[in-house]
């Protein structure tokens, strides 16, 4: 088991860099760069905790959508961050947010098969062999890497609705779940993945689950759970939540939330987001509250939950104490 600590991309590099510094020294194993389209560049965020951030946490940019990116130089650049970390590169491998891939001119099509073989076309290149591939949605005719990474990079696959789980099961070395989810979600997510790695004949022990979770340790609650919220209320922006919201019960108008944001009315989707939902969709409280929280999403099935630390300064050092003391039980 281990935490991971995820950067979303809005602040300055800088500020993530030094954030990032103080996770690894709480005991944070993995350092997760979510690729926001129009915001911070994960890759490129990637390279820059390689090279200012000591140890040896993972460095996994999350998630590379095979609709804007080519298979080719994302395995250069991973190789790339190989070579500068070595044992420390991962990436995790997904579609994308709809919302976010429409502006950019692009359709969500077959989903499935498009994360399928761009995953099989980054482990093909990175044998630093010539990749003959002619499939929807990759085609290569002889590319091949003259770097090849000197230990196999891991592949996640961010993963929401079903079919995709049992993809991430099939394939990956990983799974890793949107943020956002109830426990009785995540626990059911889970399930689909296993099953599926099993049913490939695959040891469903031996793949990654891991799963982001919208983090605020506050001495009031209250304001915790306020931070969280609008955080809650963007990741809503994404459509394929739906199930995960009606089968908890909470009424939450997804489609006012979605077109608030679509809009970048942040405090309109916020306001849409009540109490119930901020306790049963992320963690907020107090560092105990947290601390039983986060306990409660490793036991639905978490062996990497990975953490949003939000909220001021003295928030986060609250945050990367809660860090700190479950590194140490879980050791």
């Amino acid at each position: 088991m281990r935490i991971g600590v995820n950067f979303d991309g809005f602040v300055p590099t800088g500020e993530a860099i030094a954030l990032a510094k103080d996770s690894v020294a709480a005991g944070a194993g993995s350092l997760w760069v979510a690729e926001h389209l129009g915001y911070r560049e994960a890759i490129a965020t990637c390279m820059a905790f390689a090279f200012a951030v000591p140890g040896e946490a993972a460095l996994v940019p999350t998630a590379v959508s095979p609709y804007v990116s080519h298979a080719v130089p994302t395995a250069m650049a991973l190789a790339t961050l190989d070579e500068v970390a070595s044992g420390r590169a991962a990436i995790a491998v997904g579609t994308g947010n709809p919302m976010f891939l429409k502006e950019a001119g692009q359709a969500m099509v077959k989903p499935v098969a498009a994360v399928r073989e761009f995953v099989a076309a980054l482990r093909a290149l990175w044998t630093g062999e010539p990749v003959h591939t002619e499939g929807e949605f990759v085609r290569l005719a002889g590319a091949r890497l003259a770097v090849v990474p000197k230990t196999p990079i891991p592949v996640y696959v961010a993963a929401i609705g079903p079919d995709m789980l049992r993809l991430a099961g099939r394939v990956g070395d990983g799974v890793v779940l949107s943020a956002g989810l109830s426990i009785a979600s995540v626990r059911q997510s889970i399930a689909h993945c296993t099953e599926a790695a099993a049913g490939a004949g695959r040891d469903p022990d031996a793949i990654r689950r891991a799963g982001y979770i919208f983090f605020a340790a506050s001495p009031d609650g209250r304001a915790a759970r306020d931070i969280v919220r609008e955080r809650l209320a963007f990741v809503m922006r994404n459509k394929f939540l739906a199930e995960n919201i009606k089968s908890s019960g909470i009424p939450i108008d997804h489609e006012a939330v979605i077109a608030a944001i679509a809009r970048r009315d942040i405090a309109g989707a916020a306001a849409l987001v009540s109490d119930e939902a901020v306790d049963a969709f992320g963690i907020a409280g107090t560092p105990d509250h947290c601390m039983q929280r986060l306990a409660d999403f490793v036991a639905a099935g978490l062996d990497e939950p990975v953490l949003g630390l939000l909220g001021t300064a003295d928030d986060c050092a609250l945050g990367l104490d809660v860090i700190r003391r479950f590194a140490a039980e879980t050791r």
